[in-house]
């Protein structure tokens, strides 16, 4: 085989690997609050699971100045 078919089976060697990792759909990740007050655990995760459904992951409560927050991360 010669250089040249060499060389141009590695480029489409290169190019194949770089769309795929490029062009794959990769699951993103999200976070949101909720005002909530009072905060507790269970609760938070029930209003989470409402929203995310399936892409839910976990819940947090927080407190701000403003109030209590659940954080929901899907």
């Amino acid at each position: 085989m010669g250089k040249n078919f060499r060389k141009k089976l590695a480029m489409m060697l290169v190019v194949t690997v770089v769309a795929v990792l490029v062009l794959m759909p990769q699951p993103a990740e999200c976070v949101f609050g909720i005002p909530l007050n009072p905060c507790t655990l269970p609760e938070c995760t029930a209003q989470c699971k409402k929203i995310l459904g399936s892409k839910f992951m976990s819940a947090s409560c927080i407190t701000n100045p403003k109030g209590q927050i659940c954080l929901c991360f899907g």
